[in-house]
Parts: structure tokens; sequence; C-alpha cells
């Protein structure tokens, strides 16, 4: 059978699951002919179809699918050029936005906050003039107490992505003490992923997972680097947090054998911020390489001589 005619069979049978009341399955039916219909880049079709799955969810009562899919659908006449269809779903995928935020049952954190950073896209699209910082304060919050709840259950891959997402939200409003907490928070979970990964970094298989590591690595430490030129002062946690990563991250890249240049950036960055803690920054490190477990010995005396520097900064 052709892939045409498996097509038009997916098509029957989602309008007749439709028709006789399984309106779950009709929405996940028309969900995946949308994908489908994306995929062939007939955006025209893949939008109609993204339309009813997001009808059927809201039929169905999910308010935070019907959003999803109704950003969709816009996205889709946003490459059509159709500017009334886009804005119309926009607004339609806001309303659901606001609906499941008031509901928040069942929800996780991070679910309800990436519906709150898709309630800031649609009303912006909408209207750039309406404020939208409400939104994505509030996923900020939300994405960082996700993300500490996954950092206590040691599921430091999932707690990186989530920090990562609230910076965006406070970059976003240009909360720059927040954003840094947020990348400080990433880098640390990060660090964790690499702590983990150091026992296999001879094998084969994990030279490539340490590459892709590298990069999410060398990407937070910049954007954590340009935060740090925004803010004038950190409060003493966020500082503390902030020397934590930069030990951790030093053990990290000490072991490796990496040349790191932006350690070395982010070394003289925390040093002008420690330097106006009136010497109790330098005390603060002090003690958390003395409790901080190294790699080795070696290690632990290469991070104690580079800190030094910490000083003349």
């Amino acid at each position: 059978m052709s892939e045409d005619k498996n097509l038009k069979t997916a098509i029957r049978d989602a309008e007749r699951n439709y028709s006789v009341g399984r309106i779950l399955d009709a929405a996940r039916d028309f969900q995946t002919i949308s994908i489908i219909f994306g995929g062939k880049k007939d955006y025209s079709s893949a939008a109609r179809f993204a339309a009813k799955s997001g009808d059927c969810w809201v039929e169905s009562g999910d308010p935070l699918r019907a959003a999803g899919l109704y950003e969709s659908t816009a996205q889709y006449f946003e490459l059509l050029s159709d500017r009334d269809k886009h804005q119309f779903y926009c607004r339609k995928a806001l309303v659901q936005c606001i609906v499941a935020d008031r509901r928040g049952e069942n929800v996780g954190k991070a679910a309800l906050a990436r519906n709150l950073k898709r309630a800031a896209t649609c009303q912006s699209k909408i209207d750039e003039n309406v404020p939208v910082h409400q939104y994505y304060s509030r996923a900020g919050e939300l994405f960082m107490s996700a993300a500490k709840d996954s950092q206590e259950k040691g599921l430091f891959d999932e707690g990186f992505d989530l920090y990562r997402s609230a910076a965006e939200c406070y970059s976003q409003i240009k909360e720059y003490s927040s954003e840094t907490s947020s990348l400080i928070e990433a880098l640390i979970c990060l660090n964790k992923v690499f702590e983990n990964y150091l026992q296999y970094r001879e094998e084969e298989d994990y030279k490539e997972v340490m590459k892709r590591e590298l990069n999410l690595f060398d990407g937070t430490i910049d954007a954590l680097l340009k935060d740090l030129e925004l803010v004038d002062s950190l409060d003493d946690e966020i500082l503390e947090r902030l020397m934590l990563s930069l030990i951790m991250s030093l053990n990290v890249v000490i072991t490796i054998g990496n040349e790191n240049t932006r350690i070395m950036r982010l070394l003289e960055a925390t040093g002008r911020i420690v330097r106006k803690t009136s010497g109790s920054g330098l005390k603060t490190l002090e003690k958390i390489i003395s409790d901080y477990n190294f790699s080795s010995t070696l290690v632990r005396e290469e991070v104690i001589r580079m800190t030094e520097k910490l000083k003349a900064f």
C-alpha cells in the first residue's frame, strides 16, 4: 500500500474515531497526521489537522495539550504567511494556556512552567505591547523549583535542562541576578554529570558523550560570563554557589586535561566579585576547597594553585 493510501486511511480512521466519540484516540491520530504533513512541508494540511487535534484536546478537557496544538497550528500559518489565522490560533493557544494555569491539577511544575512560557510567546505575537513579565517570572520560579527537585534526586541531566530553561525565562525579563543564579546551578548539575563520567573517560563510547557535554559546558559558561558582567554584586549564598561551581569545573577540566580558556575567564570574573566581599569570600572559597572531594591529590594541588590567582583579581 502506498504512503498516500496509508495517510488517507489514517485520516478516515481518525474521523471515524471522532464521529463515534473516541475523542482521545482522534486527538492523538490528528496530531500524528499533522506531524506527517509537516514533514512533507504541506503546511496547510498540517495546520488543519493540528487544529483538529487541538479541538479534540479541548473537548476532552486537556487545555495543556490543546494549547500546544493550537500553538503548532499558529506556527504553520506563520510559515504560510497567513497573519490573520496565525494570530487567531495564537489567541486560542493563549486562552488554553490560561485555563491550564488556573486549573493546574495533577500537572508537574515543569509542565506548568512550559505552559506559562508558551503563554508569554503567544501573547507577544498577538500584541508585543502587552506586558508578559508575570508569565516569564512565574515560569522561571517553577523551572527553578522543578530543577531543584531533580537535583536532589540526583537527576543532574534533567536538572541542568530545567535550570537553563529558568535562565532563558529570566533573560527575557532582564532579571540578571536570577538568571545568574539559574546558570550557576545549571553548571553545578553539569559538573556532576561530568564527575559521573570521569571514571569512564578512557572508554571509546564515552568520548563522544564527553564532547557533547563539553559543548554544553562551554555554552553555559559563556552565558554565565555574560551575566556576571551585568550584575554589580551577588548575595552571599549565590556567590558561594558560584565558587562551588568554579571548583567543580576546575576539578573536571584539570582531570581530563582540557585547556579551557573559559574557566580562566570565569576565575577572573569570580575574583572580581569576591574582591567586593572584604575577604569573607576567600574564606568561603578555602572552606569549599577543604571540604571538596577532588579526583586526585594532584588535581587538588593544581586547583589550589589556580585559585591563588583570585587574590590577584
